[in-house]
């Protein structure tokens, strides 16, 4: 049964069709990952296009904020525990397949942090904080990411290259990229859509005994009024996801789904 799985799983990647079109041609195309809300979104000339639930670090390997060119993918890597890594004691390096630590691709960001995938017992973690500070993410999506990165960059790899490093798990292979796709980590307690305004955990305690201040000037920045959302919190903080519904008079034009807001840098440590 879990083979068949795996292989209707990679049937699926393998037919994601809907992004033939070359990625360029639609406008340049940023990952913008936003830890509290534990999400990528896939940004396609500054429309969202699609969106992963990811895990970021937990508050001890905090995954730092920053941005990236891409210039650097690896298909079904192997992983090797990160020396003097307290956490890593006792791992061994594992081979390229599902059970890897790095799932069927890691994505190069910066430093030794990487958007990569995880095996299927980790994916009940996505959303929330889970790693030692990289972005881990679904195998499916992970793959499905990786081609549509490949796409937008440029990319010479054939498609039937792909279709085999999809259906073959222990075949590696590391693939260089132009860097025409950024990614972006950030730091947002508060995103601003047009019909509804999203406050989010401070999942890192950043805010301290701020939070409410901050939310307030996010929504500023943002164009929001942030006296409705304060009154809702009264003073509190949410564990998880709120989500308030907007004023019609309030709303945003449609693409500002997401409102990319200025964010603050932490450390951690890679897995």
């Amino acid at each position: 049964m879990t083979s068949l799985l795996r292989l209707t799983s990679t049937a699926l990647i393998l037919g994601a069709s809907a992004f033939a079109a070359p990625a360029r041609a639609q406008g340049a195309m940023e990952l913008v990952v936003n830890i509290p809300a534990g999400r990528l979104d896939v940004m396609q000339g500054g429309e969202r296009v699609r969106s992963y639930p990811v895990s970021v670090g937990r508050a001890r390997y905090a995954t730092p904020t920053g941005s990236a060119a891409l210039r650097r993918m690896v298909w079904n890597p192997t992983w090797t525990p990160p020396p003097g890594a307290a956490w890593a004691r006792g791992e061994k390096k594992t081979g390229p397949g599902w059970a890897n630590p790095m799932g069927r691709v890691k994505i190069h960001l910066f430093g030794d942090y990487y958007v990569h995938g995880t095996p299927a017992g980790n994916e009940r973690y996505l959303g929330s904080p889970a790693s030692h500070g990289c972005i881990r993410m679904r195998n499916a999506d992970v793959m499905e990411l990786a081609r549509m990165i490949l796409r937008a960059d440029g990319s010479p790899i054939a498609e039937s290259t792909l279709e085999h490093l999809a259906r073959t798990p222990r075949a590696t292979r590391e693939v260089g990229l132009t860097g025409r796709v950024r990614a972006r980590i950030e730091y947002r307690l508060a995103e601003v859509a047009a019909d509804s305004v999203t406050i989010l955990p401070d999942v890192y305690a950043r805010a301290g005994s701020g939070y409410a201040e901050r939310v307030g000037d996010e929504l500023r920045r943002a164009g929001a009024d942030p006296a409705p959302v304060l009154a809702r919190l009264a003073g509190s903080r949410p564990a998880t996801a709120l989500r308030i519904g907007r004023t019609p008079e309030a709303a945003l034009p449609d693409r500002a789904a997401t409102i990319a807001l200025a964010s603050t840098s932490g450390e951690a440590m890679p897995r």
